[in-house]
């Protein structure tokens, strides 16, 4: 009888013993990080983090960012890396240039230089979105803006910068005589009035009634609040906190023309225009015509928005 339970123990302890060793090769040839997490370590800064399994063996770790998420292995053989780090390392830092959405996935280069390309959302690929806060991405357009560009010939400008450039021109000296200057400004008349008129506030259907919660609601109690009330210096600085948490896209459009809207009443044509023309692909029918006026309005001295 004791013969039979050291026969059965021994049995026991070779079985979990091969098991375990199963467990270490496939540990060792299935090199996936887990836990994959995004966060904002500064406005125009995210910090991508994940964890490494013991056993983890990989000559390098890549990382991959996409506007789209990372769901099967055939986006990550079809597009080249972001960054390349050391097989022990456990973050990277990313800067966010635009106000686009990205997705992260991170993933094991091999020793013999093969990439193991398993895509496991929310293990070694994010399953949300992030995308940086408005705020920064406006300093980083502005900085564009301030600096001189040079093109070859034939070769297009970028946009939005021909409009901002041509009203650039507008700022500068004109050559001609006030006596003509004056008299042009007669003959206009009536007509010059009616071009720079401002528009009246445009609100969305969506938003004159009050929703019952979500996005929408905070949206609508900061159009209440300020934006209703003409208090278009606090009317931008709370659509602004608005906006630097991730939103519904259709959320998130609403608010950037009411941004624009309000930076138009306080004549920072600048700022508006930019905003108008973020949004134009998504609102154009009501976007062109604050655009144009914007335009018009531009050539006026901008006050301050602070």
């Amino acid at each position: 009888m004791n013969r039979r339970i050291s026969l059965f123990l021994m049995f026991c302890v070779t079985l979990f013993s091969a098991v375990a060793q199963t467990e270490d090769a496939t540990q060792m040839v299935r090199p996936i990080v887990k836990n994959i997490s995004v966060s904002h370590i500064a406005d125009a800064q995210v910090r991508v983090s994940w964890k490494l399994p013991q056993g983890f063996s990989a000559s390098a770790i890549l990382i991959f960012k996409d506007t789209q998420p990372f769901v099967t292995k055939n986006q990550i053989t079809t597009m080249s890396p972001i960054a390349q780090v050391k097989p022990d390392s456990t973050y990277y830092v990313d800067r966010l240039m635009n106000y686009k959405e990205y997705y992260y996935a991170v993933i094991a280069r091999r020793a013999d230089g093969s990439l193991y390309d398993v895509v496991l959302p929310s293990i070694n690929a994010t399953a949300s979105g992030i995308r940086a806060r408005r705020e920064a991405v406006k300093q980083e357009e502005d900085k564009e803006l301030e600096q001189e560009k040079l093109y070859a010939d034939g070769q297009l400008r970028e946009l939005p910068l021909p409009y901002l450039e041509m009203l650039e021109e507008q700022h500068k000296p004109n050559p001609l005589r006030k006596e003509v200057l004056a008299a042009g400004e007669k003959l206009a008349g009536s007509h010059v009035k009616k071009h720079l008129a401002i528009l009246p506030p445009y609100i969305f259907e969506e938003d004159m009634i009050a929703p019952a919660g979500g996005d929408d609601y905070f949206l609508f109690e900061i159009l209440k609040e300020y934006f209703i009330r003409k208090d278009y210096k606090n009317s931008v600085e709370y659509l602004q906190k608005f906006l630097g948490v991730n939103r519904s896209d259709a959320v998130t459009n609403r608010a950037v023309f009411y941004l624009a809207e309000s930076y138009y009443y306080r004549k920072n044509y600048r700022q508006a225009l930019n905003l108008f023309l973020f949004v134009e692909d998504e609102i154009p029918v009501v976007s062109k015509k604050w655009i144009e006026s914007t335009l018009d309005l531009y050539q006026l001295p901008e006050e301050s928005t602070k």
